[in-house]
């Protein structure tokens, strides 16, 4: 099997789409490894190849509301028998990452009827008519989605026969809403139901792959396609002045009572609203950001200005390489002025996106208008994609707000400062605190959210209550326990986190949680929680039989069923979890040696050849420094220059050729890169002047953030 998901692995690398491999009914025991979900029946009565037996009439996901931080999400299928006599049937299922299964129902006719816990039996057999059996598919690795096998006996001929599992998904949060992904079910469903219905009770609103329902009960997309299903979080939030952690901390008892499960919910709680009576927006002009963000952000700053009192005042300023007001000071703007806010969206519409991303020259000039506005309670929204060179680091830029501000850092009157990350791969993923908008907000204090612009717009009122990141998180566990990963080392706002571990001993572990969101030391000490372990297998029937025979008998495979199938199907799980994502584009050394060589060594010639001119004995070496991201120059520097004569004339046009570097930006590439480019400068003796690049290779280009999986 191993041999098989490697080359598995291979070809999903080779395929230009990234799609999932076909899926689809099985009328033998050579069913295709390739299936994400797949029905089988007996290859000894069925062997009429193009004959489907079975056809699954509707596929459907409910979700019915939280249990916990768990979501409370129902798979409901309709097979229906198509042929003339009783037959047998598996039914491979992909179920939502970290799914347990904790019920089963069945109906025929309407009648629904409950299951219940059984274990597994020793040996495959047969039980009675219409017996319904479904049990867990563990992941294949860590990381991978789980699955389900449902086993049904002798379905009478004609009959449509609906089940139901009832499963606890642990969502992701995002901003304001839960999210849950469902897995494709493969590309070429034969057999199975090719649309999915999605329904979300009690909500009145919920989003399929941001397709809003608008105002309609279910939504329904094609069932080979892996969509976000998406709905308003309904966790309780108490707003506090100061940043809170919420934890939730469940134990399941192994049934020997030696040892057990924990599973730990960590996010950050909302905080008191600020209440700014002076806005700086900061908006991000750098080339890594969409072009369209800055009209996405007047239309949120518009919704927001909305929330605030119209006599709030706010200012505008746009960054790249350097900054520049967008707004006259000397003309007062407050966001009740219809006038003053066209003037704001006409100013961003006249720029245009540049090399750099600079927010230490954005918050010096911020510094210098706050101070000459007379604020009290200022606050700095930073509109920004969130890729930011770590060469500028969090106390750069407080020393030159400071600067501008003429006061002490974080002193009486310093500004609340926001970050409104427009990153549609990070309001998906989630942000790693190693992140650079993630580090820059920890270590300035700021508060910052995650959702994109559009998201922002719907919930703006929830912009102003982001709380603070907070850093140096740290789990400590006794002996006895061990976390299955590692735990994360902080925690951004619209961030989730569950931690899942084993422990040994009558009883369960106690965690302890500590961190700092500012300059304030958090500790938490959760409460245990005792959760009831999912059963190991279920049992229901839509026969005659009682369900209290199949309970005792437990849970059979057919004796037809031949573990290769079972294999393949759990492969082709497998390989729902991991298909279906478009192939990322990274950048190497190779490419930035044939960008360097003809972006910045034909410029740097130039510089040095012009300074030729004035000093025929100048020579000596000098390094650039570069950050790179998304396709964009963040940062360029002459990291080391050593000249026989000082010029500097050739340094500032040597800092133009580093400028002057263009890079391609890989796709979905959202890594960060530092390179170094190391020239010689020789001049001539007797000849002709020369310049030489160093051995350009693997250890010029330092890969400093790696993307979230």
């Amino acid at each position: 099997m191993d041999k098989v998901l490697r080359l598995l692995r291979q070809l999903g690398r080779r395929s230009a789409s990234g799609l999932a491999l076909a899926s689809g009914l099985a009328l033998s025991l050579t069913s295709p490894v390739a299936s994400a979900d797949s029905v089988v029946v007996d290859p000894n009565v069925n062997t009429e190849r193009s004959y489907i037996p079975f056809e699954e009439l509707s596929y459907e996901v409910i979700v019915e509301g939280m249990v916990g931080f768990r979501a409370d999400v129902r798979l409901r299928t309709a097979l229906h028998n198509n042929s003339s006599r009783a037959q047998d049937m598996v039914l491979s299922l992909a179920l939502p990452r970290g799914a347990e299964i904790h019920g089963l129902r069945v109906a025929r006719g309407g009648e629904w009827r409950e299951g219940a816990g059984t274990e597994l039996a020793d040996e495959a057999g047969r039980a009675d008519p219409g017996t319904i059996f479904v049990r867990g598919l563990p992941p294949h690795e860590r990381g991978d989605i789980p699955g389900a096998e449902l086993v049904a006996f002798s379905l009478a001929p004609g009959s449509t026969t609906q089940v139901e599992l009832q499963l606890l998904v642990p969502p992701r949060m995002s901003g304001d809403r839960w999210e849950v992904t469902l897995p494709e079910r493969g590309n070429s469903p034969l057999g199975l139901a090719r649309k999915r219905r999605v329904i979300v009770r009690n909500a009145a609103e919920f989003w399929v792959d941001d397709v809003h329902n608008q105002g309609k009960p279910a939504l329904v997309s094609a069932a080979d396609d892996r969509v976000t299903l998406a709905w308003p979080a309904s966790v309780p939030r108490k707003r506090t002045q100061t940043p809170t952690l919420d934890s939730r901390y469940e134990v399941t008892r192994a049934s020997d009572r030696r040892g057990g499960e924990f599973r730990l919910y960590l996010r950050l709680g909302a905080t008191a609203a600020l209440r700014p009576d002076h806005v700086v927006v900061v908006v991000d002009r750098s080339k890594s950001t969409a072009p369209s963000m800055h009209r996405a952000a007047v239309t949120m700053l518009d919704a927001l200005f909305e929330q605030l009192p119209a006599k709030t005042t706010f200012d505008a300023i746009s960054f790249a390489r350097t900054a520049e007001p967008l707004l006259d000071l000397g003309q007062r703007s407050t966001v009740g002025d219809r006038k003053a806010r066209a003037r704001l969206a006409s100013a961003l519409d006249a720029g245009a996106r540049q090399q750099g991303t600079n927010l230490a020259a954005a918050f010096a000039l911020v510094g210098e208008r706050i101070k000459s506005r007379g604020a009290k309670r200022p606050l700095i929204l930073v509109v920004t994609d969130g890729m930011l060179p770590l060469s500028i680091t969090p106390e750069d830029v407080d020393a030159a707000l400071a600067a501008g501000l003429a006061v002490r850092p974080h002193g009486r009157g310093w500004p609340e400062i926001l970050f409104a990350v427009d990153e549609p791969m990070v309001a998906q993923r989630g942000l790693d605190p190693e992140h650079p908008v993630a580090q820059m907000a920890a270590g300035l204090g700021a508060r910052i959210s995650l959702e994109t612009l559009e998201q922002k717009t719907a919930g703006v009122a929830d912009l102003l209550e982001a709380p603070q990141v907070l850093r140096d998180l740290s789990v400590t566990l006794p002996k006895s326990a061990v976390l299955d990963q590692a735990a994360p080392a902080g925690l951004v706002a619209g961030n989730f986190v569950v931690l899942t571990g084993t422990y040994e001993g009558a009883t369960p572990p106690q965690p302890r949680l500590r961190g700092k969101i500012g300059q304030r030391n958090v500790r938490v000490t959760p409460k245990t929680i005792r959760a009831a372990p999912p059963p190991t297998a279920l049992v229901a029937s839509v026969g005659l039989a009682p369900v209290a025979q199949a309970v005792a008998e437990g849970f059979l495979p057919p004796p037809w069923l031949t573990r290769k199938h079972q294999r393949d199907a759990q492969l082709g799980i497998t390989w729902a979890g991991r298909g279906g994502y478009t192939a990322k584009g990274f950048l190497d050394w190779r490419i930035f040696k044939r960008y360097l060589g003809t972006r910045v060594y034909p410029r740097a010639r130039a510089c040095y050849n012009m300074a030729l001119t004035r000093d025929q004995t100048i020579g000596g070496r000098v390094v650039f420094a570069f950050e790179v991201g998304k396709g964009e120059v963040m940062h360029a520097e002459i990291a080391q220059i050593e000249l026989d004569q000082p010029d500097e004339e050739l340094e500032r046009c040597l800092l133009e050729a580093a400028w002057s570097l263009t890079i391609p930006a890989g796709q979905l590439d959202d890594q960060l890169y530092r390179l170094r480019y190391p020239l010689y400068l020789k001049p001539p003796e007797g000849g002709t002047p020369r310049m030489s690049e160093d051995p350009l290779g693997e250890g010029t280009v330092e890969l400093l953030l790696r993307s979230a999986p």
